[in-house]
């Protein structure tokens, strides 16, 4: 089995600012190391500004001390407590940032994508275009962070339905998180490898894709209607409680004061939007809409709210 270089890209997906320094790139060859930035797939970083110390056994991380020498010359060191003063080599200072355009740039040109790539969520979300796949016309997306906190917020601003085909790149979200069909999603880890230069399976997509059948259409019945209805209005008022409790955090942060946030109940929440208690409860309960379970959360939660930002 062939190795896939572009493995220690596609474990970064997760983490909201990849950022690799010189141990990271320790296990992997230095012609793949080459390569991906030959593709710009890693770009230089700024310099660390801290290192974990090599001189004893302890990993601990110091702050790097640079000192001039006469002459100009620039040394670096750091002070282990076990060795005292240990030079750095400026090498392990280097850092490397990943950047996955030039990946869905690849994407977009093996499916013959029409109209310019567009970064719709700042490396979270892109529009690639349109491509022919199973003889239609279908937009082609690109999501990562499908499993962290705000996903909710960022499957809200993604088409829905049977026509649009989405890569995403890190974990899969929740099971009901896309409003798309099984077969129209695909880990961009399983269609895309680097050998030369990066491959994309595009008949793995074809093949997929074109197992997509039309669901017979179902309706809604009285209920679900009107749970999904609660669900819309609970969320409207969440937002509203969760921006309102947010200000008034910052003023008593700004005060120095201590801030006692207020539990939400669901009494409270029927009476703000005109339902009864037990619609509201049900609404909760039975959906399983991953915004409202995460704005609940928020509402609760001092950290979660300062964080809020939609």
């Amino acid at each position: 089995m062939l190795p896939d270089h572009l493995d220690i890209i596609w474990r970064s997906a997760d983490n909201p600012n990849p950022v690799f320094v010189a141990e990271d790139l320790a296990g992997v060859p230095p012609q793949v190391v080459a390569r991906l930035t030959e593709l710009r797939i890693l770009r230089p970083a700024s310099t660390a500004t801290h290192v974990i110390c090599n001189a004893c056994d302890e990993q601990h991380v110091e702050c790097v001390i640079p000192i001039k020498y006469p002459g100009g010359q620039t040394r670096f060191f750091i002070r282990c407590p076990e060795n005292g003063r240990i030079e750095v080599p400026r090498e392990r200072m280097l850092q490397w940032a990943v950047d996955y355009t030039p990946l869905l740039a690849a994407l977009a040109k093996a499916l013959c994508a029409q109209g310019q790539m567009a970064e719709v969520v700042p490396r979270r979300m892109w529009n690639l275009g349109r491509a022919s796949l199973a003889g239609k016309s279908k937009p082609i997306w690109a999501v990562r962070g499908l499993a962290w906190p705000d996903a909710g917020q960022i499957a809200a601003s993604l088409p829905k339905g049977r026509s649009p085909i989405l890569f995403f790149l890190g974990q899969a979200g929740d099971d009901g998180l896309l409003d798309v069909p099984r077969e129209s999603i695909f880990e961009m880890r399983t269609i895309m490898s680097l050998i030369d230069d990066i491959v994309v399976d595009v008949q793995a997509i074809k093949c997929q894709v074109s197992d997509v059948a039309a669901p017979p259409v179902a309706k809604k019945t009285k209920k679900q209607a009107q749970r999904d209805a609660t669900v819309g209005a609970l969320k409207r008022e969440l937002h509203e409680r969760i921006l309102s409790l947010k200000s008034a955090i910052r003023s008593a942060d700004d005060a120095d004061k201590p801030f006692n946030l207020p539990r939400v109940t669901q009494k409270e929440l029927a009476a703000a939007i005109k339902v009864s208690e037990s619609s509201v409860s049900r609404a909760i309960s039975e959906s399983n809409d991953l915004e409202l379970k995460i704005m609940l959360q928020t509402v609760a939660s001092i950290d979660m709210i300062r964080k809020y930002n939609r």
